[in-house]
Protein backbone atom coordinates (compact mmCIF):
# COMPACT_ATOMS: atom_id res chain seq x y z
CA UNK A 1 0.00 0.00 0.00
CA UNK A 2 2.56 2.39 0.99
CA UNK A 3 4.31 1.58 -2.33
CA UNK A 4 1.47 2.38 -4.53
CA UNK A 5 1.68 5.28 -2.77
CA UNK A 6 4.97 6.46 -3.35
CA UNK A 7 4.51 5.27 -7.09
CA UNK A 8 1.28 7.91 -7.08
CA UNK A 9 3.27 10.57 -5.76
CA UNK A 10 5.94 10.71 -8.10
CA UNK A 11 3.73 10.17 -11.22
CA UNK A 12 1.87 13.02 -9.78
CA UNK A 13 5.23 15.36 -9.19
CA UNK A 14 6.83 13.91 -12.31
CA UNK A 15 3.61 15.43 -13.90
CA UNK A 16 3.85 18.68 -12.51
CA UNK A 17 7.34 18.77 -12.82
CA UNK A 18 6.69 18.10 -16.91
CA UNK A 19 4.24 20.80 -17.01
CA UNK A 20 6.17 23.15 -15.05
CA UNK A 21 9.14 22.79 -17.41
CA UNK A 22 6.72 22.75 -20.73
CA UNK A 23 5.16 25.52 -19.67
CA UNK A 24 8.47 27.49 -19.03
CA UNK A 25 10.19 26.22 -22.25
CA UNK A 26 6.55 27.52 -24.00
CA UNK A 27 7.11 31.09 -22.42
CA UNK A 28 10.53 31.56 -22.83
CA UNK A 29 9.52 30.46 -26.79
CA UNK A 30 6.87 32.72 -26.87
CA UNK A 31 9.25 35.46 -26.42
CA UNK A 32 11.79 34.47 -28.44
CA UNK A 33 9.42 34.06 -31.24
CA UNK A 34 7.70 37.45 -30.21
CA UNK A 35 11.28 39.53 -30.55
CA UNK A 36 11.98 38.02 -34.08
CA UNK A 37 8.34 38.75 -34.90
CA UNK A 38 9.28 42.19 -33.86
CA UNK A 39 12.33 42.41 -35.62
CA UNK A 40 11.56 41.09 -38.87
CA UNK A 41 8.84 43.60 -39.12
CA UNK A 42 11.00 46.26 -37.94
CA UNK A 43 13.03 45.63 -40.94
CA UNK A 44 10.38 44.93 -43.28
CA UNK A 45 9.13 48.37 -42.36
CA UNK A 46 12.34 50.16 -42.63
CA UNK A 47 12.97 48.38 -46.09
CA UNK A 48 9.61 49.61 -47.31
CA UNK A 49 9.66 53.13 -45.86
CA UNK A 50 13.14 54.01 -47.35
CA UNK A 51 11.81 52.35 -50.57
CA UNK A 52 8.47 54.47 -50.57
CA UNK A 53 10.70 57.75 -49.95
CA UNK A 54 12.94 57.36 -53.00
CA UNK A 55 10.85 59.14 -56.01
CA UNK A 56 11.29 57.52 -59.61
CA UNK A 57 12.46 60.35 -61.86
CA UNK A 58 13.72 58.14 -64.85
CA UNK A 59 11.98 55.77 -66.77
CA UNK A 60 13.96 54.15 -69.94
CA UNK A 61 11.02 53.70 -72.75
CA UNK A 62 13.48 50.54 -74.09
CA UNK A 63 13.20 48.75 -71.04
CA UNK A 64 10.73 46.16 -71.84
CA UNK A 65 12.21 45.64 -75.85
CA UNK A 66 15.43 45.37 -74.42
CA UNK A 67 14.27 42.44 -71.28
CA UNK A 68 12.19 40.80 -74.47
CA UNK A 69 15.36 40.38 -76.52
CA UNK A 70 17.57 39.32 -74.02
CA UNK A 71 14.80 37.01 -72.64
CA UNK A 72 14.72 35.91 -76.63
CA UNK A 73 18.80 35.30 -77.18
CA UNK A 74 18.91 33.44 -73.66
CA UNK A 75 16.62 31.38 -74.57
CA UNK A 76 17.77 30.66 -77.79
CA UNK A 77 21.85 29.96 -76.18
CA UNK A 78 20.34 27.11 -74.17
CA UNK A 79 18.67 25.53 -76.99
CA UNK A 80 21.79 25.97 -79.25
CA UNK A 81 23.24 24.52 -76.39
CA UNK A 82 21.22 21.86 -76.01
CA UNK A 83 20.71 20.72 -79.30
CA UNK A 84 24.38 21.10 -80.36
CA UNK A 85 25.49 17.08 -79.72
CA UNK A 86 22.55 16.47 -81.71
CA UNK A 87 23.32 18.61 -84.84
CA UNK A 88 26.87 17.37 -84.80
CA UNK A 89 26.21 13.73 -84.45
CA UNK A 90 23.91 14.33 -87.34
CA UNK A 91 26.73 16.15 -89.33
CA UNK A 92 29.32 13.46 -88.24
CA UNK A 93 26.78 10.81 -89.88
CA UNK A 94 26.96 12.87 -93.09
CA UNK A 95 31.12 12.77 -93.34
CA UNK A 96 31.41 16.28 -94.62
CA UNK A 97 34.10 18.27 -92.83
CA UNK A 98 32.97 21.84 -94.41
CA UNK A 99 29.63 21.04 -93.10
CA UNK A 100 30.58 20.52 -89.53
CA UNK A 101 32.71 23.56 -89.78
CA UNK A 102 29.81 25.58 -91.04
CA UNK A 103 27.35 24.42 -88.35
CA UNK A 104 29.81 24.86 -85.66
CA UNK A 105 30.57 28.31 -86.64
CA UNK A 106 26.38 29.13 -87.03
CA UNK A 107 25.64 27.75 -83.91
CA UNK A 108 28.64 28.77 -82.00
CA UNK A 109 27.76 32.61 -83.23
CA UNK A 110 23.93 32.02 -81.91
CA UNK A 111 25.27 30.86 -78.87
CA UNK A 112 27.94 32.22 -77.42
CA UNK A 113 28.81 35.60 -79.61
CA UNK A 114 25.34 37.27 -79.87
CA UNK A 115 24.36 37.58 -76.32
CA UNK A 116 27.34 38.53 -75.68
CA UNK A 117 27.12 41.61 -77.91
CA UNK A 118 23.75 41.84 -76.41
CA UNK A 119 24.84 42.21 -73.23
CA UNK A 120 27.72 44.91 -74.27
CA UNK A 121 25.38 46.80 -76.20
CA UNK A 122 22.32 47.35 -73.08
CA UNK A 123 24.45 46.89 -70.05
CA UNK A 124 24.82 50.56 -70.06
CA UNK A 125 21.36 51.55 -70.63
CA UNK A 126 19.72 52.81 -67.23
CA UNK A 127 15.85 51.11 -66.82
CA UNK A 128 15.44 53.28 -63.98
CA UNK A 129 16.64 56.22 -61.75
CA UNK A 130 15.29 56.87 -58.22
CA UNK A 131 16.07 59.88 -56.07
CA UNK A 132 16.35 60.32 -52.74
CA UNK A 133 15.93 63.91 -51.41
CA UNK A 134 16.95 62.86 -47.59
CA UNK A 135 20.25 62.18 -48.76
CA UNK A 136 20.57 64.00 -51.87
CA UNK A 137 21.53 60.11 -53.62
CA UNK A 138 20.74 59.15 -57.13
CA UNK A 139 20.11 55.61 -57.82
CA UNK A 140 20.58 54.11 -61.04
CA UNK A 141 19.49 50.97 -62.04
CA UNK A 142 20.97 49.03 -64.81
CA UNK A 143 20.35 45.10 -66.56
CA UNK A 144 23.16 42.61 -65.70
CA UNK A 145 23.77 39.30 -68.18
CA UNK A 146 20.89 37.11 -66.87
CA UNK A 147 18.33 40.10 -66.68
CA UNK A 148 18.59 40.60 -63.12
CA UNK A 149 18.39 44.39 -61.95
CA UNK A 150 21.65 46.41 -60.93
CA UNK A 151 21.73 49.36 -58.73
CA UNK A 152 24.71 52.31 -58.21
CA UNK A 153 24.14 54.45 -55.58
CA UNK A 154 26.04 58.06 -57.00
CA UNK A 155 25.78 61.81 -56.28
CA UNK A 156 26.28 64.74 -58.87
CA UNK A 157 29.91 64.79 -57.60
CA UNK A 158 30.59 61.07 -58.70
CA UNK A 159 29.41 62.09 -62.22
CA UNK A 160 31.94 62.73 -64.85
CA UNK A 161 30.92 63.85 -68.64
CA UNK A 162 33.51 62.41 -71.35
CA UNK A 163 34.40 65.54 -73.51
CA UNK A 164 34.06 63.26 -76.87
CA UNK A 165 30.91 60.36 -75.16
CA UNK A 166 31.59 56.69 -76.00
CA UNK A 167 29.36 54.23 -77.81
CA UNK A 168 26.10 54.46 -76.10
CA UNK A 169 27.73 56.52 -73.32
CA UNK A 170 26.17 59.60 -71.89
CA UNK A 171 28.27 60.05 -68.37
CA UNK A 172 29.92 57.43 -66.20
CA UNK A 173 29.01 57.41 -62.63
CA UNK A 174 31.71 56.05 -60.20
CA UNK A 175 33.77 54.78 -63.06
CA UNK A 176 30.96 53.10 -64.66
CA UNK A 177 29.87 53.97 -67.87
CA UNK A 178 25.54 55.07 -67.95
CA UNK A 179 23.32 55.68 -70.68
CA UNK A 180 20.47 58.41 -70.09
CA UNK A 181 18.26 60.74 -71.84
CA UNK A 182 17.47 63.92 -71.04
CA UNK A 183 13.56 63.54 -72.29
CA UNK A 184 12.66 60.86 -70.22
CA UNK A 185 13.11 62.54 -66.83
CA UNK A 186 10.18 63.88 -65.65
CA UNK A 187 11.77 66.96 -64.14
CA UNK A 188 14.43 68.62 -66.68
CA UNK A 189 16.13 69.90 -63.59
CA UNK A 190 17.37 66.08 -62.35
CA UNK A 191 19.25 65.92 -65.47
CA UNK A 192 20.86 69.58 -65.15
CA UNK A 193 21.87 68.39 -61.65
CA UNK A 194 23.11 65.14 -63.12
CA UNK A 195 25.18 66.41 -65.62
CA UNK A 196 26.50 69.31 -63.94
CA UNK A 197 24.85 71.90 -66.27
CA UNK A 198 23.53 73.89 -62.86
CA UNK A 199 27.21 75.21 -62.15
CA UNK A 200 28.29 77.81 -63.48
CA UNK A 201 30.17 77.82 -66.02
CA UNK A 202 34.26 78.55 -66.29
CA UNK A 203 35.03 80.61 -69.16
CA UNK A 204 38.72 80.42 -68.17
CA UNK A 205 40.58 79.18 -71.22
CA UNK A 206 44.10 79.43 -69.97
CA UNK A 207 46.58 80.61 -68.47
CA UNK A 208 49.19 83.23 -70.70
CA UNK A 209 52.32 81.57 -71.14
CA UNK A 210 53.46 85.17 -71.53
CA UNK A 211 51.97 86.31 -68.33
CA UNK A 212 53.35 83.03 -66.68
CA UNK A 213 57.13 83.97 -67.99
CA UNK A 214 56.70 87.67 -66.24
CA UNK A 215 55.51 86.38 -63.17
CA UNK A 216 58.31 84.39 -62.93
Amino acid sequence: MIRICQQNIYLQNKSIFRNALFKDFATRNSKIISVCQKSIARHYASKEKHENKLERIYYGPLTPQIKAVKIFSVSSSAAGLAAQPLILREAANIGSTSLIIALCSVVGFFTFVTPILLHIITKKYVTEIHYDPETSTYKATTINFFLAPVKLDFKPEDVVVPDIPGMFTTMTAKGKPLFIEARHFTDPMYYAKIMGYDKPLDFKLGEDSSDSNKSS
